[in-house]
């Protein structure tokens, strides 16, 4: 399989790019947007029926590949895990992608940070083209009712 292989949008497949240290964010994504959604109107294999509603695809990747894949996508939502370790690193990533693809949809995960300083971050962080900051995986429950009306199909006129 090549791993730089990417998911096509004019399947109506959208993808939703994880970049994290562990598997605890793009997990929580599997089980709330992605192929185990918990949804009534989805059938096993995670597909939306008929109901014009989109399908993401939940890959676990890093900034790198990020950085190299996303001029090839229209469709895209990305959540990115922030720690201690890491923050800049990441500003400067979804800094950069905001200002050259505001269109794409990225969320942030804060991880490892004690609260006060934590809420301190979500604001920089937002400056900075995050739509979303997330601090408990089961957040993802809530934001997946967001991007699935964002990226629903327009009904035809």
């Amino acid at each position: 399989m090549n791993p730089f292989a990417t998911v096509s949008t004019a399947s109506g497949v959208i993808p939703f790019w994880v970049c994290e240290s562990g598997r605890r964010w793009s997990d929580a994504a599997k089980r709330f947007v992605g192929p185990f959604q918990h949804d009534a109107d989805a059938d096993s294999s995670g597909q939306a029926m008929g109901s014009g509603q989109p399908t993401f695809h939940v890959q676990r990747m890093d900034a790198a590949k990020i950085r190299a894949l996303i001029a090839g996508q229209s469709d895209l939502v990305i959540l990115w895990e922030l720690s201690a370790e890491n923050t800049s690193a990441v500003a400067l990533h979804v800094a950069q992608i905001g200002a050259s693809r505001p269109d794409a949809m990225q969320w942030a995960a804060i991880d490892d940070v004690s609260r006060h300083p934590s809420d301190r971050l979500a604001l920089r962080i937002r400056e900075l083209g995050v739509s979303a900051v997330l601090h408990q995986p089961q957040e993802l429950a809530l934001l997946a009712r967001l991007v699935r009306r964002r990226f629903s199909a327009a009904p035809q006129v």
